[in-house]
């Protein structure tokens, strides 16, 4: 049989290759990516946000019985009242009895103390003698020390007593409104029931929502300046959560105006929030990427490679975001050709506003 013989042609596949290589231009290998860009913008003004807010009354007040005693009388809902005014008013007949009780079991504690320290006196005068022992002795110092121990629980008992007594009446902290009203007279309360609930007609206090957005941390919202009808704001407190849709934070502020009794809770009202700072600059509306939550843009350096930036998106003007970032006036933004791009890649420039090849 006749043998054929096979040629491999894996010795010339390289040098196939390394030809095939050397004959694509440098030029088009090494070629930079074109790209259209447009400079960033100074922002001089102030970012006006507009922040709905709410009148709220955040103190309120309950009024609750100190001890079991009858409800003689309570003021209605809606009642205005001024601070140190009787809203409630509880019966005392059976505290005051109890108090009688306390004072004459006190009386007769004294008598017995004063007969345990007599006793207790001559045991220790003749157990100087050799005459009583020292048993007996001890049981006489126990005997006055018991009823010492019991005077000082009695005397603690009328405390508590007239304290609860003095609290059958009950008085407005401040001025308030009557805002609920859970029991009625006639009814007999016991320890800690409810008998009514207050809220102040003069703390009040304004709670604006702030988009999550808008939001950078709580140092920088300090730093915002907020007006409220012409007159500054102070921030107080900023929520530590997202309110039920996850998409505000509340601010709270407490209102201006000097006599708060005519303003009503849950009347809407607005604050400006000015927000100034150096890294605001306004960048066209396509230099501006959304990915997920996040706000970003490509910016081509001195060396003519491009980076990736983050940036806070405060408002929008035309077509134009105003952020807040690293990103300086007149600095190139890439507004046409960012796919593809990856960070320090180098790219030819193109002007929007060059006339078309």
């Amino acid at each position: 049989m006749k043998k054929y013989k096979t040629r491999s042609i894996t010795g010339n596949l390289f040098p196939l290759l390394a030809l095939t290589l050397a004959i694509v231009p440098q030029s088009q290998a090494d070629a930079a990516k074109r790209v259209t860009i447009e400079q960033a913008l100074h922002y001089a003004s102030d970012v006006i946000h507009i922040l709905p807010c709410v009148v709220a009354a955040p103190e309120t007040y309950r009024i609750a019985s100190h001890a079991s005693a009858e409800l003689l009388q309570l003021l209605p809902v809606g009642s205005s009242v001024k601070k140190g005014q009787l809203v409630a008013k509880q019966d005392n007949v059976y505290l005051n009895q109890q108090l009688e009780l306390i004072k004459t079991d006190i009386e007769s504690a004294r008598v017995a103390k004063a007969f345990a320290e007599d006793e207790y006196n001559k045991a220790l005068m003749l157990s100087k003698k050799g005459l009583a022992s020292s048993s007996e002795l001890n049981k006489f110092k126990l005997q006055l020390d018991s009823t010492s121990l019991k005077m000082q629980r009695l005397q603690l008992e009328m405390q508590t007593a007239e304290i609860r007594n003095k609290r059958l009446n009950h008085y407005a902290p401040f001025d308030a409104q009557v805002t609920e009203v859970s029991s009625e007279p006639g009814a007999q309360l016991s320890e800690g029931q409810p008998i009514l609930r207050l809220m102040s007609t003069q703390n009040k206090q304004l709670e604006c929502k702030l988009p999550v957005l808008a939001y950078q941390n709580s140092v920088a919202l300090k730093n915002h300046r907020f007006d409220f009808n012409g007159k500054p704001l102070k921030l107080r407190e900023v929520s530590q959560k997202l309110d039920s849709t996850a998409e505000n934070l509340t601010l709270y502020f407490d209102h201006p105006a000097k006599d708060r009794r005519d303003i009503l809770v849950g009347y809407r009202q607005e604050v400006t929030m000015a927000v100034k700072a150096d890294n605001i600059t306004r960048v066209p509306y396509d230099a501006v990427e959304l990915e997920g939550s996040n706000y970003r843009t490509w910016r081509v350096n001195e060396d003519g490679k491009v980076e990736r930036l983050d940036v806070d998106v405060l408002d929008t003007v035309e077509a134009y975001y105003i952020v807040q970032s690293t990103i300086k006036p007149g600095d190139q933004l890439v507004v046409r050709g960012q796919q593809g791009l990856s960070a320090g890649q180098e790219v030819e420039l193109i002007s929007r506003d060059a006339p078309p090849p």
